[in-house]
């Protein structure tokens, strides 16, 4: 009995031997193992974040490319000018009057997309916003849509006048909703019902349209469209410029059947010249032909305007025009002065004095001090 106690004791301390020298031999493996276990661990971790930060990287790119696709393929630049201004006016027949005018504030929108690699169609919205009145959208200034290629560009709904592009837009340069104020008399700036069609390579254009069965009413430019008296105008215009360097020149010829016995032919010249960078000078003449009847008059208009930068911020314009109704409607003369401030890019004050001297009639005086506030941007 003695014997077999002696030996379970030394099979018990013999059990505990090995297991010390199984832990001796162990914890230095696992001491060994552990940081490089936890390393790759730490390390695995570190690399699903990444992998899980690289896929959501790339979801927003798709989404970012799938949001730029959609904008140059449908997106819409939304855009306006609101022009009120502070005006007196003097009608030189102890009569004057002073009201918030408004310059023609508008806004629009616009858009193209490209139909094939040689084409692009494109359209365009414009209305009114009478903010002298109750600031409501008046009426609608531009609505049409087109396609333009290798092959020049055609457009159809209401637009502006190719004969106002050619010859006209070069003196438009003031905020006063009668700019050019000579043409202004009895010349189109923006025309309806009207095909459209214009080519440029290099420094020459052509533009010409033609209008069908159109509305007096809304065909002419400024306040004076339905002086004409009539219901439908049919016309069609032709036109040529050609820009090299710092300078522009320009004709069109413009038929217009106001009615079945009332027909005006305009042809007209127009030139720029940028003289500096600070210098701007630009010529509009007008030779007017109108048959009522049996009688003729012999119309014209003259308008002359320059620009000159005073400053950065700072620029000083003036004009002068004449109108000659040659018997039919009024005949006058005037001149403008306007001192602009331009505030940052969207946004400029400026203040106007124009006069307008009418032939066998008063002299009438207007003095504006207005803001406008430009913004455009891509939806």
């Amino acid at each position: 009995m003695f014997c077999t106690e002696v030996s379970n004791n030394w099979k018990t301390e013999e059990i505990e031997m090995k297991n010390i020298k199984l832990k001796s031999v162990l914890l230095p493996i696992a001491l060994a193992i552990s940081p490089t276990f936890l390393a790759h661990a730490a390390e695995a971790d570190t690399q699903n974040q990444i992998d899980a930060l690289q896929r959501r990287l790339a979801e927003l790119e798709s989404e970012d490319k799938k949001e730029q696709a959609r904008k140059e393929n449908y997106g819409v630049t939304v855009y306006g000018s609101f022009r009120p201004a502070l005006t007196y006016s003097d009608f030189g027949n102890d009569e004057s009057s002073t009201d918030v005018t408004d310059f023609f504030s508008r806004i629009g929108f616009k858009g193209d997309i490209k139909v094939n690699e040689s084409i692009t169609a494109f359209y365009q919205g414009e209305w009114d916003i009478d903010v002298e009145a109750d600031a409501d959208f008046g009426d609608a200034r531009l609505g049409f849509v087109g396609l333009e290629g290798d092959f020049g560009r055609v457009a159809l709904g209401k637009q502006w006048s190719p004969h106002y592009n050619i010859v006209a837009e070069a003196t438009d340069i003031f905020n006063n909703r009668s700019s050019p104020f000579g043409y202004d008399e009895a010349s189109p700036f923006r025309t309806n019902q009207m095909v459209t069609y214009s080519y440029s390579n290099g420094g020459f254009k052509l533009d010409a349209g033609l209008q069908f069965n159109g509305d007096a009413e809304n065909s002419a430019g400024g306040d004076n469209s339905q002086a004409n008296n009539t219901e439908q105008v049919d016309s069609g215009s032709i036109g040529v410029s050609y820009s090299f360097g710092d300078f522009y020149l320009g004709a069109s010829y413009l038929d217009q059947q106001l009615d079945v016995d009332d027909e005006r032919d305009f042809r007209a010249v127009a030139g720029s010249w940028k003289v500096s960078k600070d210098f701007y000078v630009a010529v509009t003449y007008q030779d007017i032909e109108r048959t009522m009847g049996t009688n003729t008059y012999d119309q014209s208009s003259f308008d002359i305007a320059a620009s000159y930068s005073l400053s950065k911020n700072y620029t000083f314009k003036t004009s002068y025009f004449d109108w000659d109704g040659d018997g039919q409607g009024r005949t006058f003369d005037g001149y403008n002065l306007t001192l602009e401030n331009q505030l940052n890019d969207s946004v400029k004050v400026f203040v106007e004095y124009l006069t307008r001297d009418i032939e066998g009639g008063e002299q009438q005086k207007h003095v504006s001090v207005g803001m406008r506030y430009d913004f455009e941007g891509l939806f």
